[in-house]
This record gives C-alpha cells, sequence and structure tokens, in this order.
C-alpha cells in the first residue's frame, strides 16, 4: 500500500465538516484534465460550475471507502472507486492512486481514472450510510422561531402570518410529507439524515417541486428543523446520498439543472447557511 491507512485519516482530519472538498484536496491531487475525464466517462448529469459537486461527491466517497476498507491496493497503488459512478454501460469507474513524492503536498496522487483498470482485485463501491429511522410520533421541533422570518424571500405566501402559524404550517407540511414516505436522504456535516419536500400551497400533485425543503435531523424522540431551503439548494448533498442521480425526485433534478450556473461553490459547501438566534 503506498500510504498507510492512518496517513490518510489523519491528512483527511475530522468528517464532522462541511467543507469536504477541501478535505479531500489536502488527501489526494486529482489533476483537472483527470476529473474532466471522470465527468466525461460517467453517464451524462450536471455537475455545476467547475464540477464542483462532482469533487463533492467524490470528496464524501474516498473518505468512506477509506473508512470501510473498500479499496484494493498492490505494492505502488490504492485503488478505489469513484463513488458508484459508472459508465452508460454500467462499468464501474475507478481512482488509481500513487504516493506523491512532491514535499509538502498530499500524500496521494491521482494517476488515473476509468473502467479499464488493471489490477489484481479491483474495489467495490462504499456502502450509503442508512439514516435513522423517524420516531413515530415524535415531535416536530424547530431550532429558532425565526426559521422563517430570516427566509422570508422564500415564503412571501406567509408574509402576513403570524410568527406561531407559520411554524404550525411548516410541521403539519413535514408530517403531511413523513406520512406519506416522500422524505429524501441528504448528508449533512459527516452525517445522513433527510429532506422532507414541504407543499405549502398545493398538495394536488406531488411530482411538482415543493414551495420549500427542510433539512430534517432526526434524533430518538425528536426531529430538529434547521432551516427551509429552495428545491434547488441541497441538490449537492442530495446527491452524495444516492447511488444514481435519477433516483432523486425529477422535480429536483429540474430545479438544480435551471439554477446550477447560478450556484457558487460556497453555497454548495454549506446549503444551510447560519441563521440568526433572535
Amino acid at each position: 500500500m503506498p500510504v498507510p491507512k492512518d496517513e490518510i485519516q489523519d491528512a483527511l482530519g475530522t468528517s464532522l465538516t462541511n467543507e469536504v472538498v477541501a478535505r479531500l484536496r489536502r488527501t489526494v491531487h486529482v489533476p483537472r484534465p483527470l476529473l474532466e475525464t471522470l465527468q466525461r466517462s460517467a453517464l451524462s448529469e450536471n455537475w455545476g460550475n467547475d464540477l464542483y459537486v462532482l469533487e463533492k461527491y467524490l470528496a464524501v466517497h474516498f473518505a468512506w471507502s477509506i473508512e470501510q476498507d473498500a479499496y484494493t491496493t498492490t505494492d505502488t497503488q490504492l485503488i478505489v472507486t469513484a463513488g458508484h459512478l459508472q459508465t452508460r454501460y454500467g462499468t464501474p469507474l475507478y481512482l488509481v492512486l500513487e504516493r506523491n513524492n512532491q514535499p509538502n503536498r498530499q500524500p496521494l496522487y491521482c494517476v488515473h481514472v476509468g473502467s479499464d483498470i488493471s489490477a489484481p482485485s479491483l474495489p467495490t463501491p462504499p456502502e450509503l450510510p442508512v439514516p435513522s429511522s423517524i420516531p413515530r410520533g415524535g415531535e416536530i421541533v424547530m431550532l429558532h422561531e425565526h426559521i422563517l422570518q430570516d427566509n422570508a424571500d422564500r415564503v412571501p405566501f406567509l408574509e402576513r402570518t403570524p410568527p406561531v402559524s407559520q411554524m404550525c404550517a411548516v410541521s403539519g407540511a413535514i408530517q403531511w410529507s413523513i406520512n406519506r414516505d416522500l422524505q429524501l436522504p441528504y448528508w449533512y456535516f459527516g452525517r445522513m439524515n433527510y429532506l422532507v419536500p414541504l407543499y405549502m400551497q398545493s398538495r394536488e400533485d406531488i411530482t411538482l417541486a415543493p414551495d420549500l425543503i427542510a433539512p430534517v435531523q432526526v434524533n430518538p424522540e425528536n426531529m430538529i428543523v434547521r432551516t427551509v431551503l429552495l428545491p434547488h439548494m441541497p441538490y449537492a448533498n442530495a446527491r452524495v446520498s444516492v447511488k444514481r442521480h435519477d433516483q432523486l425526485p425529477h422535480w429536483m433534478l429540474n430545479a438544480w439543472n435551471a439554477s446550477a450556473a447560478t450556484v457558487s461553490s460556497n453555497q454548495i459547501d454549506n446549503p444551510e447557511p447560519a441563521q440568526s438566534a433572535g
């Protein structure tokens, strides 16, 4: 093995972070031409400006591969899958990594990406972590009472609604969607959570985009709602959480495709910017 596992984990640092692209970049140097090769080799999807969503996807899945020992090695190379990415023919895609001999740089250097890997054995993709089960009858707790006031531009239809009524409207919309199993897996700050679509103006057609999305953290006895987001905002974190992009709802894919060109790397790093506490 070109670099010991503990050295890789030391370079990665804590998993409790949203800055996972920086985490990958200080551990593995992936030359830009190889990142572009990976994008062209995989099934076509929208990876946003500068392929930053692809880097985020690789960052999370690379860390999972190391944590789960989902890699193979030779004397000089470490091989991981490119998450669950595949070619249009269904062939897995791989990253081939070697020790970086440049001083004071990342410990690993990507020398090849693709499906045409020659090695005694090839790895399997890491397992996607499963979010905690939603507690039956669990209380829905708003992180703070300004959750909608701080995002008034996202909910103009509630502009004249008192804060308590706003919170009740969000809680009711969350429960309505959970009762219909509309929640989606969602990676955030090192753990799997859920995204819950909020249909607050109309529920006639749930194939259409919801008014908002609520990131929900599941605890043993309750569910914490930190903020509310527009449909395109959590795409990168939702994409990490599924094997194929077409496993996400069409409304999310459509919302992302319509907005991807305007989303910055900072917004992709953290789709849940800090809220005021009042």
